[in-house]
């Protein structure tokens, strides 16, 4: 397989590393495609070298999937429309995270200096069901917001495959921590993957690949319920601030960072969803900055 980690059909796969990288879907077909070119730089430039990228596909707008995509200013960038603003605006990018105005100003650094952000007009807005056709290969566009807005799945069904892409089945469950982003949907979108009919899924952190069965997607899923009766839990030991509910890890189980990036933040930024999705389904009340069972 030479240069990849999988390969099935005109399908390479390239695992990445930590954070700020995440695994690459590589289409040679007609068309060369990088989806999510933030795995390996060294492999990404051969293969550019050896016959040019046409096209730059990226799942969501999130700087761990647009890490190297300023290498291939030639190739069309596609991605989907709910998320196109922060590939051209770095401040829209930095906005999705609830930053201060201090954090707001390293991030911005971190962004350009590590992360090679560069802004750049999209050249195909995806939408859900569209198809891109690659030549012999083609993928379905199947739009999962919840993540972002415009998180953005692929079907390749001729191949047997589905790219997950942040819906990466951690054992931690899905990420749902920007301003944007939706416990609801993301429910939604997971029910709907589910359902997709593949042989293999592919993510874009973690292990992978993984021999598909939604009996995956069901359980990463139901982390988020039992993050729920987590939460239901503590509160019912007696009402507690947003700092005492993030320090109790529910998420994540400890305090923890992946490079610069603080889990903290997304912690608590999960919680609060959690804590406005329970408030208005009745089941907790707030007061004074402390949070409790109704009733």
């Amino acid at each position: 397989m030479g240069m990849f980690d999988f390969f099935r059909g005109r399908i390479g796969f390239i695992r990445g590393g930590k954070y700020p990288h995440c695994h690459t879907v590589v289409v040679d077909d007609d068309m060369r495609a990088f989806i999510d070119a933030s795995s390996d730089r060294d492999k990404l430039l051969a293969l550019d070298g050896e016959r040019e990228a046409d096209i730059i596909l990226t799942s969501h707008a999130h700087e761990d999937h647009m890490l190297y995509n300023s290498l291939f200013p030639r190739a069309q960038l596609f991605v989907h429309a709910l998320d196109e603003l922060p590939f051209r605006d770095i401040r829209a990018l930095n906005a999705q995270y609830g930053l201060s105005p201090e954090e707001e100003l390293f991030w911005e650094d971190f962004l350009v200096k590590e992360c090679n952000y560069v802004p750049r007009r999209p050249d195909r807005l995806l939408a859900d069901g569209n198809t891109v056709d690659f030549g012999r290969t083609q993928a379905r566009v199947i739009h999962t917001p919840g993540h972002t807005p415009g998180h953005c799945c692929l079907h390749f069904p001729n191949e047997g495959l589905l790219y997950l892409a942040d819906y990466d089945l951690a054992r931690s469950g899905p990420y749902y921590a920007d301003v944007c982003s939706s416990i609801e949907d993301t429910l939604r979108s997971l029910d709907l993957l589910a359902a997709i009919d593949a042989d293999t899924f592919l993510t874009a952190h973690g292990e992978g690949v993984y021999s598909a069965s939604p009996d995956l997607i069901r359980a990463y899923r139901d982390t988020i319920y039992q993050r729920e009766e987590r939460l239901l839990d503590l509160l019912a030991d007696g009402a507690r601030t947003m700092d005492e509910i993030a320090a109790a890890c529910i998420v994540y189980g400890r305090p923890r960072t992946m490079g610069a990036w603080d889990l903290s933040l997304s912690e608590r930024m999960m919680m609060k969803k959690h804590l406005e999705l329970l408030m208005g389904q009745g089941k907790v009340t707030s007061e004074d900055g402390r949070f409790s069972l109704a009733g």
